[in-house]
């Protein structure tokens, strides 16, 4: 949609506005409808308490320092409760619900066709305006690190993909041409959005995908060639199409690269000192002005990691709710996936969002983060047969 609108001169930051909000009013309007059918208490549980409870710390802590504490923000207020009432809750719950009743990763698996069309048409439009020449995969309004997310997802879907039918007992159909585009697809987005970080976490995520379920992939040594082969082939290509743009080497290839890593542990050591001069409750959001002042990096104002921001502003009765909705659900699927990897794609799309996602952007700022956290707490619950909501579906 912004690759669009940038190439119609339309607005996009009025586009992408249009878009969350109907995001936000299809996300309420589910919920809704489940507490109109008397149907939520079914799935009210300890997680739904955690996250209610996690964005109610926070939005008492945002009243408080604008409104009686006089914190200047550096972003308008309403923003930060679009981004927390509007996006992330409100996905959160969404999604869980939605993965309690049923398994979202065939759903996940079916969602390639869609990235391949719709990120296909995004390329093509980049390249007809503003063109190569660019530098980096970024329209206005919407960031590079966004661009990063959405072919991360595709390339990591269409692994799970490749992954899913070589696994013994798996009828999937991995789609070979529409797994190729998607993975050459997701892969120009990841390198010519120009983050380092989304590279690392595309490999580290995948490696460690395929040493946990070793033990039952069915490799051939024609199947290892063939996949080699093509990996070559495709990394050539896109080494080609990086040649073609200076601006983007010297992204990539920046002798600041460790300046910039040391720049976001300066900003982590930071929100770790304001959290130990406060540890309880944490010095709120006076920590954008914090950083802000520090002006290691022009427009930084939060760490560039969730935890730390939520230790920072809230403390620990902020960030307990947030650690177990976070990692509560992830010990159940571990043992899940390990027996059943049909569970995989949601798996990565949970593994993106903790190694990549929680480590760009502020608290609510990717409801991409919040979607993965409620998707793999559904399927705990869902696939937990002692369960009373898994009892129920199946009567």
């Amino acid at each position: 949609m912004s690759s669009f609108a940038n190439l119609l001169s339309v607005d996009n930051r009025l586009v992408m506005l249009v878009l969350r909000f109907s995001i936000m009013i299809f996300s309420y309007v589910y919920i809704y409808i489940f507490l109109r059918d008397k149907k939520m208490q079914n799935y009210f549980n300890l997680w739904v308490f955690s996250v209610v409870l996690f964005w109610f710390f926070y939005l008492i802590r945002l009243f408080f320092d604008v409104y009686v504490s006089g914190v200047a923000l550096a972003l308008p207020l309403w923003e930060l409760l679009a981004w927390s009432l509007g996006s992330s809750l409100p996905i959160a719950i969404c999604s869980y619900i939605l993965a309690s009743q049923q398994s979202l990763d065939s759903v996940l698996i079916r969602q390639v066709k869609y990235g391949v069309i719709l990120l296909g048409a995004s390329i093509i439009c980049f390249v007809i305006d503003p063109g190569l020449s660019q530098g980096r995969f970024y329209l206005e309004h919407l960031n590079a690190i966004t661009c990063a997310n959405a072919g991360c997802s595709l390339v990591l879907l269409c692994f799970a993909r490749i992954i899913l039918c070589k696994v013994n007992s798996t009828g999937i159909n991995s789609g070979r041409l529409i797994t190729c585009l998607g993975i050459f697809i997701g892969s120009f987005i990841i390198i010519y959005s120009a983050t380092r970080g989304v590279l690392l976490a595309s490999l580290l995520i995948i490696s460690a995908s395929v040493l946990l379920l070793r033990s039952r992939l069915n490799f051939t040594a024609l199947a290892k060639t063939k996949y080699s082969l093509q990996l070559v082939i495709g990394f050539s290509v896109l080494v080609l199409l990086i040649s073609t743009s200076p601006h983007l080497v010297e992204k990539l290839f920046t002798s600041r690269s460790a300046v910039t890593v040391l720049t976001r542990l300066e900003f982590w050591k930071v929100s770790f000192e304001q959290f130990v001069a406060n540890p309880f409750l944490g010095i709120g959001f006076h920590l954008q002005e914090i950083l802000g002042k520090l002006e290691i990096e022009k427009g930084i104002y939060y760490p560039h990691n969730y935890l730390f921001e939520s230790l920072a502003i809230g403390g620990i009765s902020m960030t307990l709710p947030l650690l177990y909705c976070m990692f509560s659900p992830l010990v159940s699927f571990y043992k899940e996936l390990r027996i059943d990897p049909s569970v995989l794609p949601s798996g990565l799309m949970a593994a993106q969002a903790l190694v990549y996602s929680m480590h760009n952007g502020h608290l609510g700022d990717f409801p991409f983060f919040w979607m993965a956290i409620g998707i793999i707490a559904g399927s705990r619950y869902r696939i937990n047969p002692s369960n009373a909501v898994n009892r129920q579906f199946e009567n």
